[in-house]
């Protein structure tokens, strides 16, 4: 299979050794697989000194070394021209660490998904956290080992040359980041360097997703860097990584009836479960879409003046499942946003919150999390707000 595997370096020698560690120690079974270490200029030649010292003994080894600073977006753009000698790209940033057997996902997902028109993506890394909310992320299971995301991925991914051509050819034409209620407002505040956000863009506009592993391949340290200045003890976004060995992955077709997610982590799933269309219904169970588009109906877990068509309870996990198995309740709401209605006497925040984190009760939560963190919407208000009065003085 024609792949290369492409280590994005810096400045961070100890986490570029880690990488190489890993994959240096995974298993390729009995393939040939390249390895192309591209190092952006910084003030050190400390990780081109390392990557032409490191031992690959894999395959061929080649170190790129920029006479000047690219910058994270362009550095990553960039290897797009690799596409003149291979036909898949497993693009790896170095604050990242690689599963033993991460290789035969790569390939099997190559496999499976290099024709197909509606894949934008293979990520290697499966979320925990739904970064928009910051909130427990639990997909829906199923028999596969693999469900669809319209979320593209920075911490590990493979891109498709036909696939990602298609991308670029868009991005070419899409590099002023726009405002849109249709995309999830967070990606507004990320730095002019970040190139993820496009590719997340594309996936919602062009109805286009991202494979992602139920068991994540890559896991992130977080280290201090371009895109995280503060602190290196960030251990938000670790997840567990596939051990044993798994050389063998079940993967679903990307038909109407597979675990499908938009980019606001709302299951698709949803629209049939309730009998509508995405044209028809918003689908806002996190709380952080809103009714996207002015549709008729808004299934959410917010507070409304909306006659309410039904209601489910926030029993079973992951919560949409409530909806699906019509779960009694009144802590996600289905409204008819053409009719006025009383607002839900239940606090459903509360239990979303106490669901969300696996709390008993408020004061428990209190007390392990804080006070801030049970208001978050709140608090944030409050300071932008404030933001903006001192902006106007």
């Amino acid at each position: 299979m024609n792949v290369a595997l492409v280590v994005i370096a810096y400045n961070r020698l100890k986490a570029v050794e880690r990488l190489l560690g890993s994959l240096s120690a995974a298993d390729y079974g009995h393939d040939k697989v390249d390895l192309i270490i591209s190092v952006d200029k910084s003030k050190t030649d400390s990780v081109e000194v390392f990557a032409d010292n490191f031992e690959w003994k894999h395959g061929e080894k080649r170190v790129v070394k920029h006479a000047e600073n690219m910058g994270l977006r362009n550095h990553i753009m960039s290897q797009g021209r690799l596409f003149d000698q291979y036909e898949s790209l497993v693009i790896l940033e170095d604050d990242i660490v690689v599963a033993p057997g991460f290789y035969y996902f790569v390939t099997q997902a190559i496999e499976k998904y290099s024709g197909e028109d509606g894949i934008a993506g293979i990520s290697l890394y499966s979320f925990s956290m739904n970064y928009q909310r910051q909130i427990p992320f639990t997909p829906v299971k199923t028999e596969y080992d693999a469900f669809f995301m319209k979320c593209a991925m920075s911490w590990g991914q493979v891109w498709m040359k036909k696939q990602w051509l298609a991308f670029h050819e868009w991005y070419e034409d899409n590099k002023d980041f726009k405002y849109s209620a249709e995309i999830p407002s967070c990606l507004f505040t990320w730095p002019e360097s970040s190139w993820l956000k496009y590719h997340t863009r594309y996936c919602i506009e062009n109805n286009k997703y991202f494979v992602y592993p139920y068991c994540s391949l890559t896991t992130d340290f977080s280290d201090v860097g371009t895109h995280n200045p503060d602190s290196d003890n960030d251990t938000v976004y670790q997840v567990p990584l596939q051990y044993g060995n798994k050389t063998e992955y079940n993967l679903p077709d990307l038909a109407p009836g597979a675990v499908r997610y938009d980019g606001f982590f709302e299951y698709e799933g949803l629209y049939s479960s309730l009998g509508l269309s995405a044209d028809e219904c918003s689908i806002d169970i996190n709380g952080g879409k809103g009714n996207c588009g002015n549709k008729r109906y808004w299934l959410t877990s917010s507070l409304a003046r909306y006659k309410v068509l039904a209601s489910y309870g926030m029993k079973i996990r992951p919560a949409e499942m409530n909806v699906v198995m019509r779960i009694p309740g009144e802590d996600i709401f289905l409204y008819d946003t053409l009719a006025a209605g009383q607002m839900p006497v239940k606090t459903s925040r509360k239990k979303l919150v106490l669901f969300n984190y696996h709390i008993q009760n408020v004061v428990s939560f209190i007390r392990i999390y804080g006070a801030g963190a049970f208001f978050p919407d709140m608090i944030k208000n409050f300071f932008r707000k404030l933001a903006l009065k001192i902006k106007r003085h």
